[in-house]
């Protein structure tokens, strides 16, 4: 287990507009406010995306389960934005229903906002992390007490 110890720092209040991107838009509101760490809160609609939901297999270095979505579809989401190797990296779980159908699963680049999505962002510092990939799973795991070359510390 790995624990670092830190504080709620600003407090970003989003809101996306029809077909605007996840992740890419926190992504740059990261790289351009300078937000090293937060925890990400998303509600609102998306459409046209992907979402991994679990793995082939149960092993270390699995082969994961894509679902596509395209039709507008309610999302709450939960993640956390740390720095990777190119900058900003927002890793988000998100639900998403339409009619009686829900989709569970890790948000990946290019998911459309359907008509609006509200995200509160919360700031964490006062300890320093980075997304470093893992050389057996090759997901880009959190390393608490890392810093990303060229950063300031915490």
């Amino acid at each position: 287990m790995q624990v670092a110890e830190g504080k709620i720092n600003r407090v970003f209040t989003v809101r996306l507009e029809e077909g605007e991107r996840l992740p890419d838009c926190i992504e740059t509101l990261a790289r351009r406010r300078r937000i090293k760490a937060a925890l990400v809160l998303l509600v609102g609609g998306a459409r046209d995306g992907r979402l991994v939901v679990g793995p082939k297999k149960t092993t270390t270095n699995p082969a994961v389960m894509v679902q596509a979505f395209t039709a507008g579809h309610e999302i709450l989401g939960v993640g956390t934005l740390f720095p990777g190797e190119q900058g900003p990296e927002l890793h988000l779980h998100a639900a998403m229903g339409r009619k009686q159908k829900a989709l569970v699963g890790c948000i990946r680049k290019g998911i459309r906002t359907y008509l609006i999505a509200e995200i509160v962002i919360l700031e964490l510092t006062g300890f320093t992390a980075m997304r470093v990939r893992h050389p057996v799973s090759g997901f880009h795991l959190l390393e608490l007490n890392r810093v990303a070359p060229g950063s300031p510390r915490g």
